[in-house]
């Protein structure tokens, strides 16, 4: 998702303007109002803030910005010597980063300041440019970035030797006319400032070789623009430019334009003359078409015109044959132009968003071509000429409706559909026709029988409801080439929370309705009998076609009939509207987030602080649009939502189940549609379709439920020798799709097995998941519902399970989050014993001395100042998946010592003196949120973020299930929360991000809500590098290395570790003599008490307090010993350097 902050419901927002003055949140020493108290918000706010109301503390705000102010003040002098310094052989002065507000006089009192060539004033807090600069005569470049200049001396214009001026990031509104004076300048910059219009003498720069003005508030430039002959470099990024001037033809030298974020509508034909332009950015505007003289810039490299309106790509952009890179996406271009196939030095085409329907088959003559990026078009089938691009690195087709090759393929990436392109040119293809049904509906809604009748065209008057699942394969008599799998759900809701295991994306959905159950007009009649189902399967995505299926209408009337389908349909179409509105809305809004961001860039100079305050402290840089992530996430999960036919098929439930043969030829009327079944007829290749007929004589042997990869990997290859391993892997995940078999390849201790019976699996899951077994745990004695491990045992007794069979089925279990294994026992979630929501949360909260409680809001009247809280959410702006808090429960237990939840609403866990609490409250906007609290001591830092990271990469790998969920990460303002905000500011959480380990070790970010008068440590936002890195246990080399160097005081470096001193006395006595052995001894003992938490940066710890409390001042000796300890297990552990 996008970065940024938020103060609506869902929408990213931007933060407000930053105060000159600014307080460290989150440090040591920092001032921050840590007795003022702490709320954890609950049913009413867990979701997202309201609206905040600034005006309510704003004259209490205002007072205490002033104290700020005065309490700062001291700060804001630098007491850094001054000196002359020489660069590349220049010699200039450096005063950057000082905090200064006006530069001495005494400098420029010195007696060899006419020698300065060079100064830095840049990153103060200077609000003019003294008049005594004129005497530095010699002066070639002047910088002055990131200040509070709004206006400039005259005596400016005496530099006449100064070829470089910076005064970007300050306050100008006019571009004084001092600089008009300065021949000798090569280079101005002033970006980020408040200039509403350049002047018409620009021009009279003409040693001018580049100018940057981007971030200003432009309306046009001037027609004198054309005289900078020599210019080189334009930027004009971030105005409100709406044409450019024709002189800019006369700028022969001009290599490189960015004029991206304006309102450009048009260009000028007289940029075909800019004859050495390389790079043309000119993405973000209001372009319809392009000039044909741009097909005369035979040096361009670069050309980005994506966000434009382009309809079609002219053939002017086919004519530059020596461009790379060339970025069209976000038009409304339907195909691409033949012509493109004459770009042979093209290596990066990126089309996203626009409405291409194919790619054309002469791809393959861009022999140069390296990235090609097409997400969101309409694109149904690849060419197979793309396996001739063996420049192609990277390619992104998500989100289109692409068949050819099978999803299952081209999914897994470009190596994938290679692969399956080389198979078919080896193997030669075949023909393959078939679609999973997916058959879901409330308990008696009659599905076994409806199933029963579809292939059988009659009903048995014994058949017993479903139990957990039953797979029917169908091959109609009409069609013998056409197989329906048809995978049957148990309407008991115990089973509810497995059903997402076994959808598949595109597949045919019945939901099927009992008409004489339903109740018409009764609402809660609908979301049990449909609507629970249908967000369900919203929530799971995949882009499935819903039929819902009446049955029992032999039960009815036909005004009954009527009535309630037409009701049913309404409803769902109702659901439908309210969801594509609310999509629509929220990108809407997102994209209204962009504009804002982007007028926001335009308008603010950047000082250290407020260059972290754009939506995203991860993309703080003006290039980028961090907000765009936000639009595409949500086009992403609207585009998964699935599609309801709008019909109600009705059938009888007796006898031949009249209406049974209208369905069956509504059915094949279905597969025939291709544009909505295109994967019901695929072209596979013909090894894929004999592996799969291995696997049925597996199958229908009943003798070899589950085969170990590599045995089928053998069988495989036994017949067919040019089988690759990888081909055969591509194969069955195929067949994992189609439900044909199952293999987990993304599940560690599954992934070496493949089930060829997926009813097997199924059946051995119904065990743990049964009504009886759920009777049996109601009168357990045990308070959470575990189960004994013999029980355990005893319920696979029947299937005759070896030892093999029997960890690799635990190991599932525990993967799928079914249950997880204790001490004695399993703990089963979806078994669990009911506990009110109100006993867990006052439980949570004895545990953890939280004096507060109202309802379902937990309240925390002081944090110590020696703790830190970090507090995450996940919000859920149309409900959570059933089911996702208790396999989070299960999955996240593993990473805890002391443990206790309760399955749907709260979760308390510690280990190592960090605890968090985990909250599932629903929200006043309708949806619900998932809240992380974790509180620990400050010398906890790293410990608290990696317990909180291990939480977080199970909820992503659960949420990753749901392709269609529509949910926002968010982290609380840590300030907010201590200073007792009504509304605390929520940024958007991106701790999912790789990007997150290339922030800046010491960056702060402002609190907008205290008008950037508190700046809050990225710590408390982010998680350190090191924290994504796991703990290494200690090794018996490091117990080696250690014992030899410091064994003289071992015994207190026993006590740093926890030993205690009954302990250390008992190894004394062991080996009176013998120190080294003594401390080997220790800290064998050390590992072997504390297990996987006796690790090499603990150790390495202990031994830096060890070298301070041993070592006396100005004594090196000791210190340089340990040291060398750890640099050394540094180069035995290179990643535990990292950490270190």
């Amino acid at each position: 998702m996008g970065a940024g902050a938020s103060s609506q419901p869902g929408i990213p927002g931007i933060n407000v303007k930053i105060s000159e003055s600014v307080v460290d949140f989150g440090s040591e020493s920092s001032n921050d109002p840590s007795s003022q108290g702490l709320s954890v918000p609950g049913a009413g706010g867990l979701g997202l803030p309201r609206k905040t109301n600034l005006s309510r503390h704003h004259s209490s705000r205002r007072r205490r910005d002033k104290d700020i102010l005065r309490r700062d003040s001291s700060k804001r002098r630098s007491d850094k010597p001054i000196t002359i310094q020489v660069k590349q052989g220049c010699p200039g002065i450096d005063i950057s980063n000082s905090k200064l507000q006006n530069i001495a006089k005494e400098l420029f009192q010195r007696p060899d300041i006419a020698n300065v060539r060079w100064m830095d004033a840049s990153y103060n807090e200077l609000i003019e440019i003294s008049g005594d600069i004129i005497k530095l005569v010699s002066l070639t470049s002047l910088n002055f970035d990131n200040n509070f200049i709004s206006e400039l001396s005259d005596a400016l214009a005496t530099l006449c030797k100064l070829s470089k001026l910076i005064l970007s990031n300050n306050r100008l509104r006019v571009f004084a006319p001092s600089m008009l004076r300065l021949q000798s300048l090569t280079e101005l910059s002033l970006s980020n400032n408040k200039l509403n219009e350049l002047p018409d003498q620009i021009g009279d720069l003409c040693n001018l070789v580049c100018l940057y003005v981007s971030h200003n508030t432009l309306q046009s430039l001037p027609v004198s623009i054309g005289n900078l002959r020599k210019l080189r470099i334009l930027d004009i990024r971030y105005n409100n430019i709406r044409t450019l001037p024709e002189s800019i033809e006369r700028m022969s030298a001009l290599e490189r334009l960015q004029a991206y974020c304006n309102e450009l509508e048009r260009l000028p034909e007289g940029i075909g003359s800019c004859s050495r332009l390389r790079v043309l950015r000119i993405s973000s505007n209001r372009l319809s078409t392009l000039p044909v003289s741009l097909g005369n810039l035979v040096l361009l490299e670069t050309l980005d015109v994506h966000n434009n309106k382009l309809s079609f790509l002219p053939d002017c952009v086919c004519e530059l044959s020596g461009l790379s890179e060339l970025h069209i996406g976000d038009n409304e271009i339907s195909y691409l132009n033949d012509k493109i196939s004459e770009m042979k030095k093209l290596q990066t085409l990126k089309v996203n968003s626009n409405g291409l329907q194919c790619l054309p088959t002469f791809l393959d003559s861009l022999t140069n071509l390296r990235y090609l990026h097409i997400r969101n078009n309409y694109i149904r089938t690849l060419p197979e000429t793309m396996n001739n691009l063996q420049s192609l690195l990277v390619f992104d087709a998500k989100n289109n409706p692409i068949h050819f090759p099978p999803r299952e393929v081209w999914e897994r990436g470009l190596s994938a559909i290679k692969a399956y392109f080389e198979e078919i040119k080896r193997s030669g293809s075949s023909r393959s026709s078939r679609l999973k049904i997916t058959v879901l509906g409330s308990e008696g809604a009659g599905k076994t029988s409806f199933i029963h009748g579809l292939t059988k065209s009659c009903v048995k008057d014994d058949l017993e409801p479903t139990a957990g699942i039953e797979v029917t394969r169908w091959i109609p008599v009409e069609d013998p080439n056409m197989a329906f799998i048809l995978w049957d759900h148990s309407g008991n809701p115990l089973y509810d929370s497995t059903h997402q295991f076994f959808f598949s994306p595109g597949s045919l959905v019945f939901l099927v309705v009992n008409l004489h159950q339903y109740q018409y007009k009764n609402p809660e009649s609908y979301q049990s009998c449909v609507g629970k189902y249908v967000k369900t399967l919203r929530q799971f995505g995949g882009e499935s076609v819903i039929q819902i299926v009446g049955t029992h209408s032999d039960l009815c009337n036909a005004n009954d009939i009527s009535n309630k389908c037409d009701e049913i349909i309404r409803n769902i179409q109702s659901d439908v509207n309210v969801i594509t509105k609310d999509f629509d809305h929220r990108i809407t809004k997102a994209r209204e987030m962009v504009e804002l961001f982007q007028r926001y860039q335009k308008s603010h100079n950047h000082s250290e602080v407020e260059s972290y305050c754009a939506p995203s402290p991860l993309s703080p840089s003006a290039t980028e649009d961090p907000v765009n992530d936000v639009v595409e996430y949500i086009k992403k999960v609207k585009v998964n939502q699935p599609k309801f036919l709008s019909n109600v098929p009705k059938v009888c439930g007796i006898g031949e189940m009249a209406g049974i043969k209208d369905f069956r030829r509504i059915l094949f009327k279905l597969t025939q549609d291709k544009k909505r079944y295109p994967t019901v007829e695929l072209f596979l290749p013909r090894s894929w379709l004999d592996l799969e007929a291995e696997v049925k004589t597996l199958k229908e042997s009943s003798l070899v439920p589950v085969i170990p990869l590599q045995n089928l990997i053998d069988i495989a290859q036994e017949k067919d020798p040019q089988f690759k391993d990888k081909d055969i892997l591509e194969a069955l995940l195929y067949l994992h799709m189609t439900g044909e078999v199952l293999h987990f390849v993304g599940i560690p201790g599954l992934k070496d097995y493949v089930f060829v019976s997926p009813t097997w699996l199924i059946d051995v899951i119904k065990c743990v998941i049964s009504p009886a077994l759920q009777n049996t745990l109601e009168t357990a004695p045990s308070p959470d519902s575990r189960m004994p491990r013999e029980m355990m045992t005893s319920l696979w007794d029947g299937f005759n399970l070896v030892q093999d069979q029997y960890s690799l089925l635990q190991t599932l279990a525990t993967a799928f989050g079914l249950w997880y294994p204790e001490q004695g026992g399993y703990v089963v979630p979806t078994l669990m014993k009911h506990v009110p929501p109100e006993s867990a949360v006052e439980k949570v909260a004895t545990l953890k001395g939280m004096t507060g409680v109202l309802g379902n809001e937990v309240q925390y009247h002081s944090l110590p100042s020696n703790e830190y809280q970090i507090i995450m959410k996940f919000f859920f702006p149309h409900k959570m998946p059933k089911g996702l808090f208790g396999r989070m429960a299960v999955k996240c237990r593993k990473h805890c010592a002391q443990y206790h939840y309760h399955s749907t609403t709260c979760l308390w866990a510690e280990k190592h003196g960090v605890s968090i609490v985990c909250l599932n409250v629903s929200d006043i906007t309708g949806g619900n949120c998932l809240t992380l609290c974790t509180r620990a001591s400050k010398d906890k830092l790293l410990p608290l973020w990696r317990m909180l990271l291990a939480f977080l990469n199970e909820i992503e790998e659960l949420l990753s299930q749901w392709q269609g969920l529509l949910f926002y990460r968010y982290l609380v303002c840590p300030h907010c929360f201590l200073a007792n905000e009504e509304a605390p500011f929520h940024f958007l959480g991106e701790w999912h991000k790789a990007n997150v380990n290339r922030l800046p070790e010491i960056v702060k970010i402002a609190c907008p809500v205290a008008r950037g008068a508190v700046r809050v440590h990225l710590k408390l936002l982010y998680p350190p590098k090191n924290a994504h890195v796991q703990p290494i246990q200690v090794s018996e080399s490091e117990i080696q290395l250690v014992a030899g160097t410091v064994s003289e005081h071992w015994a207190l470096l026993s006590n740093i570790l926890g030993i205690t001193e009954e302990e250390i006395i008992n190894f004394s006595v062991s080996d009176p003599t013998d120190t080294e052995n003594q401390l080997i001894a220790m800290l064998k003992y050390w590992v072997e008490l504390r297990k996987e938490d006796a690790t090499s940066e603990e150790l390495q710890n202990a031994l830096k307090i060890l070298n301070k409390i041993t070592s006396p001042p100005g004594d090196e000796d000791q210190t340089e010993r340990t040291e060398t300890i750890a640099a050394t297990n540094k180069n035995e552990l290179p990643s535990l350097a990292v950490n270190l």
